[in-house]
């Protein structure tokens, strides 16, 4: 059950804050009550053993004030955080805010604004249904991951009336191990209180474990890829999401380009917190106000930027973060017929690589290098389907968006989730975006982030859901 301050308590808590707006700009104390649950089912033949994971809860307050936005004077952001999630807490987390000190944990009793709720599944329930649905191969281990999350926060704004949120995420990710190794893997996330289909998790492991099977060929030096089975939206978060981050202190490379051609004309792109079901959907930014969906990208027009704007999108993993500017849910509109993607297809260069997954991913905010790994694709040649070797392609984010050769149609329209990795901390990311052909691409040998290891539970945290 989530529990709801009585208002004298957020009245109180409100008077608190607004000691922020004295301070001048825009600010928002945000108290939080964190839960989140883990566990791994590992199947070894028939057996199924489970182990649970010790449940975290975290309740903090933060105070977040962004200076006054003028040309004389930039924006300049403030942050402290504190333990505790009552009044005591916004009093202190207010006071460290506007004097500049260090973060730390008040001391005495205090009158909590919010709590840490209920999961809403079970994650090991979660991962062994998974398991289940899994058909048994002698020469195959299973390893399924799941972790929940459910989280109060009650902001208070400087300039707006209190807000209540609560946020429920979960991930379910499988591994599919030879002699200990990794061959294949897939995952599903979500928000709120609806998981997605297990069924359609179960049948997108078999279809990996089948493409592990296929004959192993190189990449070219020269390739083109087909980026489907949602691995287009681990491309555009790097591609686009990250380019169009901007602020005071790392302007994006397209910044003062808006209203102009950026992309090939067939990308329209938003970014939506409000996506329903979307991983890491929420209705409230950072500093207490309603989230929106952003326009990027408009038929290869530049139209926005996520940027440190009072209305921008902040966007914070926990009280250890300052908040930024994130991108949450990027929407690709697919193309209105298969013929542009048809013909598109007729008219490859270089050998055609089909991407089912995405590795790594990162973009360089200097001078727009992205690397990018291909870790799940396949090659069809004279009546074959061979397994590509992992491979890196790197290329510059602005002209891997203006190379672009086609976007595929809505049967092609698939979901990507992640968690992203910055400043402001690992945070919920997705996309839901139809297939997509880029350029010609330059392929490098596979370098991976770290040594070559045997697969083993991982704790959700990371790049990866």
């Amino acid at each position: 059950m989530t529990h709801v301050p009585e208002v004298p308590a957020l009245d109180r808590a409100g008077a608190a804050a607004a000691t922020l707006a004295a301070a001048g700009g825009h600010g928002c104390v945000t108290v939080r009550g964190h839960r989140r649950a883990a566990a791994a089912v590992t199947r070894t033949g028939t057996e199924i053993g489970v182990r649970r994971g010790t449940d975290h809860i975290e309740r903090t307050t933060t105070a977040f004030l962004l200076g006054r936005h003028s040309l004389r004077y930039p924006l300049e952001g403030r942050h402290a955080a504190v333990v505790g999630c009552g009044l005591l807490a916004v009093h202190e987390a207010v006071r460290r805010a506007t004097r500049g000190s260090a973060s730390g944990t008040p001391s005495g009793p205090d009158l909590p604004l919010a709590t840490a709720p209920a999961v809403a599944h079970d994650p090991a329930q979660l991962a062994e249904d998974i398991v289940r649905r899994l058909p048994v191969a002698a020469a195959l281990d299973v390893v399924a991951e799941a972790h929940t999350v459910a989280e109060q926060r009650v902001f208070l704004p400087t300039d707006g009336p209190a807000a209540h949120e609560t946020l429920l995420t979960g991930a379910v990710v499988v591994d599919v191990l030879r002699s200990g190794w990794r061959v294949a893997e897939a995952d599903i996330a979500w928000s709120g209180v609806v998981p997605p289909d297990p069924d359609a998790l179960a049948a997108r492991v078999e279809a990996a474990v089948r493409r592990s099977c296929a004959p192993r060929r190189a990449a070219a030096a020269k390739v083109q890829l087909l980026l489907v089975d949602g691995s287009a939206g681990a491309f555009l978060h790097e591609v686009c999401g990250h380019l169009v981050e901007s602020t005071r202190h790392r302007q994006s490379l397209v910044a003062g380009r808006v209203g102009q051609s950026v992309a090939f004309d067939q990308l329209s792109v938003d970014d939506d917190p409000t996506h329903v079901g979307g991983f890491g959907r929420h209705r409230h930014t950072m500093l207490g106000r309603a989230t929106r969906r952003r326009p990027l990208l408009t038929r290869g027009r530049l139209t926005g930027l996520l940027a440190d704007t009072p209305d921008g999108p902040w966007r914070s993993e926990d009280a250890r973060h300052e908040p930024q500017p994130r991108m949450s849910h990027l929407d690709m509109a697919p193309a209105p017929s298969p013929s542009f993607m048809d013909s598109a297809l007729g008219e490859t260069t270089a050998p055609l690589i089909r991407v089912h997954r995405l590795g790594f991913g990162s973009l360089d905010h200097r001078d727009g290098t992205v690397v990018l790994e291909v870790k799940d694709a396949t090659l069809r040649e004279g009546g074959t389907e061979y397994r590509v070797e992992p491979f890196v392609v790197t290329a510059e984010a602005r002209q891997l968006l203006l190379d672009v050769r086609a976007v595929g149609c809505a049967a092609t329209v698939a979901a990507w989730h992640a968690y992203c990795l910055a400043v402001s901390g690992s945070l919920p990311v997705a996309a839901t975006t139809p297939a997509l052909l880029t350029g010609v691409l330059r392929t490098l040998p596979h370098s991976t982030l770290a040594p070559p290891r045997p697969a083993v539970a991982r704790s959700g945290k990371g790049q990866r859901v």
